[in-house]
């Protein structure tokens, strides 16, 4: 979720801790070397491998931040540490600015179905997020975040197919009372009031801790004031902001420490958020190319409707003088920009909400005994939201929706971790989760009436699942001697969906909902109509083996091949019951990975790379394409690609002289369709594909007409940069009396990529440079700190996402604009 800056909430000393304490003294020989007599690279302790270990020593390509890190960075959520570790994307999804859309080597999930498992497993203080939905976690009290790159299906799941990310937050102190208190004031109308409190209720025994938070933020989005109807700007509405967003959080956490054996965390966490709807820009999308007979890009099916073609309804929508618009262009068909503003939208959306209440209850237990420690996570969460979208992005309605879900879950996981041995360590436990959501959703479309329950030409569907899965894993290392040592590990998981159902969306009418009704009540559907209920079962191995080699203290190298899995599912909110009754498989993917972790000039220097090479199966892509149903389109799941990918990535941090820290990372993924079989258009009037296209499956005639798989193998796969880049570096220095100074910049580079499956034209989002920068003051004592700080200074704004919409228009999403503000705390 969005969240107000971590900074200074739990900083401690921030800006005097990022280079530790001075090195030893250099050793002979190196008296000449720049590297000598300096300060040393920050040490992250990790649990990658479910114990704590310092971040050098395992072998694995995984990127360590500490809090204080995540403060030099002014971190406000996941979606901040985007360009600090090489071939990961870390965003939201465009609609939905909670979710996220988290890519790993080119292997993305940026949806928010409940139904479709995400690709990169994220968890929090152990405890795994079944869904993207609300998975973006704030930043607040944060002891570190590990993002591991590459499958762990071994120790964290069939889910963890493109990589894992672990946020662990503060535990409550035993000894020390204090707390932080902290006021960000920045652009946009962000107002975040923050305070941490600790108080240890019994010395070494009992502790309390308490994280919480006031956000509140008028969005980056202003009107058009634009009435098409009247063809008049409406100065009442124009520059009025949408996207706005306010909450309040909390965090109270409880430990025992009753001996030196048992250590017990209790922590809850609740929101509640009452903000605006999300928003769209209105992109320009041509309807009046006509495809197979008919107009709409993609091939429509049936009759074109009055929103296809050239009707008098989109010339009051296209340019020159509509409400579409194009700010970004595509270079791949040589198209520029028409300079438009993609943060001045329209809107008119009567249900304009974005409310969520989150529940979250979670318990962690460890007990030490001689010969290792046992492990135990215990987590229960609910969460209800509702959320408004004006999907058009025009002041008329145009098309309209209205989201309401349920959500409850819970989970356990048992590990033992040895340490009986100095030959052989081992690593066992066993995993549960069980969920459950519902979903309604509620649609506006063109020609029915106003955008209320009374309407019953309102469209409505409803979908839901229940889930139970279970995993039983081990991993050991055998050292062969002080410096090499073999990995072997397993995991078996089994998975069911069961009670799935779902309600194709149609008019309120048409399903006998009466007019009025509150939707959030009837989350279920007419029986009458409901598709399912249906079931399936699924079960996964995910081997890994490696060896490991300390040729030095400093240096350790590495290789290992691991298997993954992704579950299989169903399409929930199919809108045909052919679809919803054909479950789509597992993606598998195997993971073969050599790397080197190594230190210089007693930690002055850092330099980590690995390199990899990765075979997927069964590929499950989400695709669009129009259907023969009332809305025009479907959205479905299917196992239709192979891919490959190879690449490199590379970490370096130096402390050239006292006080200044430079770090930087490069990553190169190739990744590329081995095969990718599908019909993509719809059908076709002639088994002859009208795409020119190469047929590479059978042709299947249905009432609709011809289905044809062709080969679109040549496709790139979304969200999959060839390069990314990051340099940064922080100065720290002294200022007599008045304390110190610290100022730090960092450049963000990212190449081009598609944002879309079918690589339609005007989906593509071009390379992008961002430069953050910030200035920050701390008292002599650490006590108090003030920060002024910017993010995309030079306002680099590209496009985020972009979806058609039913041959009526597609609706896109800007990654973000240019952030500024300043930041204060003050410890106590």
């Amino acid at each position: 979720m969005l969240a107000a800056s971590a900074t200074a909430l739990c900083m401690g000393s921030a800006w005097a801790q990022d280079t530790a304490a001075p090195a030893a003294p250099p050793a002979e020989g190196q008296s000449g070397s720049i590297f000598s007599q300096r300060g040393q690279i920050e040490q992250v302790t990790v649990q990658s491998q479910k114990r704590a270990e310092s971040e050098q020593s395992v072998p694995l390509p995984v990127t360590a931040l500490s809090g204080v890190a995540l403060e030099r960075k002014f971190a406000v959520n996941l979606e901040d540490l985007n360009n600090s570790v090489p071939a990961v994307q870390l965003s939201h999804v465009g609609l939905f600015h909670h979710a996220a859309a988290f890519t790993i080597r080119g292997i993305a999930t940026s949806g928010i179905e409940s139904f479709d498992d995400p690709h990169v497993a994220v968890f929090i203080d152990n405890v795994y997020q079944a869904r993207n939905a609300w998975a973006l976690s704030n930043m607040l009290d944060i002891e570190a975040v590990e993002i591991m790159r590459g499958p762990q299906g071994t120790l964290y799941g069939r889910n963890a197919y493109a990589g894992a990310v672990a946020v662990r937050t503060n535990k409550p102190d035993m000894v020390d009372y204090g707390g932080k208190a902290s006021l960000e004031i920045a652009n946009a109308g962000k107002l975040v009031v923050g305070l941490v409190g600790n108080v240890p209720i019994v010395e070494d025994k009992v502790a309390f801790r308490m994280a919480s938070q006031f956000y509140k933020f008028g969005g980056f989005w202003k009107n058009s004031g634009y009435d098409p109807v009247t063809d008049t700007i409406d100065e009442d509405l124009a520059g009025t902001r949408h996207g706005g967003d306010k909450y309040v959080y909390f965090r109270p956490s409880l430990r025992f420490t009753p001996n030196d054996s048992l250590d017990v965390t209790f922590q809850g966490e609740i929101i509640r958020q009452r903000g605006d709807g999300t928003v769209a820009i209105n992109g320009l999308f041509d309807p009046r190319t006509p495809s197979n007979g008919n107009c709409g890009g993609p091939s429509t099916v049936g009759t074109p409707t009055a929103f296809n073609c050239n009707t008098s309804v989109f010339e009051a929508l296209y340019p020159p003088d509509g409400l579409a618009k194009n700010p970004f262009g595509d270079g791949t068909i040589g198209e520029k920009g028409d300079g438009s503003d993609p943060y001045v939208i329209g809107r008119n959306l009567r249900n304009d909400n974005t409310d969520v209440n989150s529940y979250n209850f979670t318990a962690n237990a460890s007990y030490n005994v001689d010969f290792g420690t046992f492990n135990l996570t215990t987590n229960y969460a609910k969460q209800g939201s509702e959320i408004g979208t004006d999907t058009d992005g025009t002041n008329v309605d145009l098309f309209s929706s209205v989201r309401y879900e349920d959500y409850k879950t819970f989970q356990t996981e048992f590990n033992f971790v040895s340490d009986f041995s100095d030959t052989v360590d081992v690593i066992a436990g066993f995993f549960y989760l069980k969920d459950q959501y519902q979903v309604g959703q509620i649609l506006y479309t063109p020609g029915i009436g106003e955008f209320t329950p009374d309407n019953p030409g309102l469209s409505f569907g409803t979908n839901g699942q229940d889930r139970k899965t279970w995993a039983a894993y081990v991993q050991g290392e055998y050292h062969f001697t002080d410096r090499l040592s073999a990995v072997a590990g397993v995991r078996y998981s089994w998975e069911k969906k069961y009670n799935v159902f779902g309600t194709p969306i149609t008019t309120i009418a048409a399903q006998g909902i009466p007019a009025g009704v509150d939707f959030s009540e009837y989350p279920t559907g007419p029986n009458s109509l409901r598709l399912g209920p249906i079931e399936d079962t699924w079960d996964s191995f995910a081997p890994r083996v490696g060896l490991n080699f300390q040729a030095t203290d400093d240096i350790l190298l590495f290789a290992f091949w691991q298997r993954a899995f992704k579950s299989g599912g169903f399409v929930n909110n199919a809108a045909t019951q052919n679809t919803f009754e054909s479950p789509y498989g597992q993606e598998r993917i195997d993971n073969y990975e050599i790397g080197m972790k190594s230190e210089w000039f007693d930690r002055a220097l850092r330099v980590n790379v690995n390199a990899y090479y990765q075979d997927h199966t069964g590929l499950q892509r989400q695709i669009i394409r129009p259907a023969n149903i009332p809305s025009g389109q479907e959205t479905f799941t299917t196992n239709a690609a192979d891919a490959r990918a190879y690449g490199v990535e590379l970490e370096v941090s130096v402390i050239p002289t006292d006080g200044l820290t430079i770090n930087g990372n490069l990553g190169y993924n190739n990744i590329k369709y081995t095969s990718f079989c599908a019909d993509l258009d719809g059908p076709e009037t002639t088994a002859t594909p009208a795409s020119g296209r190469t047929p590479c499956g059978a042709v299947e005639l249905t009432p609709a007409g011809f289905i044809v798989d062709v080969d679109y193998s040549d496709l790139r796969l979304n969200y999959a940069p060839r390069f990314t880049a990051n340099l940064g570096f922080t100065y720290d220095f002294p200022i007599g009396n008045m304390g110190n100074l610290s100022f730090g910049t960092n450049l963000g580079y990212t190449s081009k990529m598609a944002t879309q499956v079918q690589n339609a034209p005007r989906t593509d989002r071009r390379s992008m440079l961002l430069v953050d920068a910030s200035l920050n003051w701390e008292a002599p004592n650490g006590q108090y700190r003030v920060s002024v700080w910017g993010k995309n200074l030079t306002n680099e704004i590209e496009r985020l996402s972009s979806t058609p919409v039913s041959q009526l228009f597609t609706f896109e999403h800007a990654t973000r604009p240019r952030t500024y503000g300043v930041t204060m705390t003050a410890d106590f």
